[in-house]
């Protein structure tokens, strides 16, 4: 095999809460994250020297893309003197808190993984991907599990009913980094996801128990995820949350009507899609 292209699903997290900040900078968290349909695409092939990386984004410089730092653990790792060509379409929105970047790197490990042969596990993937960035091991597995930890530690979940997602982000953005530190350590403790956990493992309907403790805080930087909130809500959402730590706002829709309805008024606001649950992290296009 020289060559494989991928696709690499997005992410939102149906409850995200912070349990407490660790010594080292990070934060405790508990968290249901989905991956979700939405997906960049990536083709991956051998090369007999270097990283090659080709975005159909002018701005992103290669060296600073989480595709490249992956390609570039796993030769370490793999201590492969090899190389390899990424070309990467970006469909998932830059800082949004569906973990775009994570996913790519997270595909390009896999892919590397399935061309050179090299007989790394998931688990050890995970471990390489830890090194780039928390979302990379959920994005590796995906479907709907439970993160702890940082956001490393996952748990097999029952998936979730075949929900549309309205996702909408902002104009205005704001970095995860200055989102944790302005967190309330008032706000720490598990508020959504136990709840959510529960009601998944018995089967019984999730729609009240979807929420992000850091929305309060993002709501600060940038106010319209307040709004979007409540639009959706408003256009028939049987519940809406941020993802991450934001500004992309989710609306949870039961009909798919709805969800296109709200599209369509709204579509000239900012960025907005509609997508679905989706069981993987990561799905082959062609070998």
């Amino acid at each position: 095999m020289e060559a494989v292209a991928v696709k690499a699903h997005g992410k939102i997290n149906l409850t995200l809460d912070v349990l407490e900040r660790r010594s080292d900078g990070y934060h405790e968290i508990r968290s249901v994250m989905q991956s979700i349909a939405l997906a960049d695409q990536l083709e991956i092939s051998k090369a007999d020297k270097g990283i090659h990386l080709q975005v159909n984004l002018p701005f992103v410089e290669p060296a600073d893309n989480l595709a490249y730092r992956a390609a570039e653990l796993f030769f370490t790792a793999a201590e492969l003197d090899a190389g390899a060509v990424i070309r990467l379409e970006k469909n998932l929105p830059i800082a949004a808190g569906l973990g775009g970047g994570s996913a790519d790197a997270a595909a390009v490990l896999w892919a590397l993984n399935q061309l050179y042969q090299t007989p790394f596990t998931l688990a050890e993937l995970q471990v390489i991907g830890k090194q780039i960035g928390a979302d990379v091991p959920f994005c590796l597995q995906g479907g709907t599990l439970l993160a702890e930890g940082i956001g490393d530690k996952l748990s097999l979940l029952p998936t979730i009913a075949d929900y549309y997602f309205v996702l909408v982000k902002p104009e205005q953005s704001v970095s995860t980094k200055k989102v944790y530190q302005a967190l309330d350590p008032k706000l720490f403790g598990d508020h959504y996801t136990s709840r959510m956990v529960e009601k998944l493992k018995q089967g019984d309907s999730i729609t009240s128990s979807f929420g992000n403790i850091m929305e309060q805080t993002t709501v600060r930087f940038v106010p319209e995820v307040a709004a979007w909130c409540e639009r959706m809500l408003q256009a028939g959402a049987v519940s809406s949350f941020m993802s991450g730590s934001g500004p992309t706002t989710v609306g949870v829709f039961n009909s798919k009507t709805e969800a296109e309805q709200f599209i369509q008024k709204w579509k000239h606001q900012c960025w907005m899609t509609v997508t679905k649950p989706y069981t993987t992290g990561i799905s082959v296009v062609k070998e």
